[in-house]
């Protein structure tokens, strides 16, 4: 019984991935190259999945776009050191449902 208990918590070691926190930093360098025209810089892909993977519904099961934009913000405002750029891009992406 605890042979089997080891095994099992190995395997869970093994095949578990980490979990990765979206950086709201990150996304916002990101994503003000974006709003400057240099679209989506190397290396800048998943930041920016992250932003856009933010998406919120009504009541009614509809995707929500004011309350997206507003989710999207928060995030964005997370990042302390951004000075204005999170406001700038989300007023340009903050409705785009991708």
């Amino acid at each position: 019984m605890i042979r089997m208990v080891v095994i099992v918590f190995l395997s869970f070691l093994i095949f578990v991935q980490p979990v990765h926190a979206k950086d709201p930093c990150t996304t916002v360098l990101c994503m003000a190259g974006m709003l400057q025209g240099a679209g989506t810089v190397s290396g800048c892909s998943g930041a920016v999945n992250d932003y856009f993977s933010i998406i919120k519904f009504n009541l009614k099961g509809g995707i929500s776009l004011n309350k997206t934009f507003k989710a999207r913000g928060a995030f964005l405002g997370q990042c302390g050191t951004a000075g204005s750029w999170p406001t700038a891009i989300n007023a340009a992406y903050g409705r785009i449902i991708l």
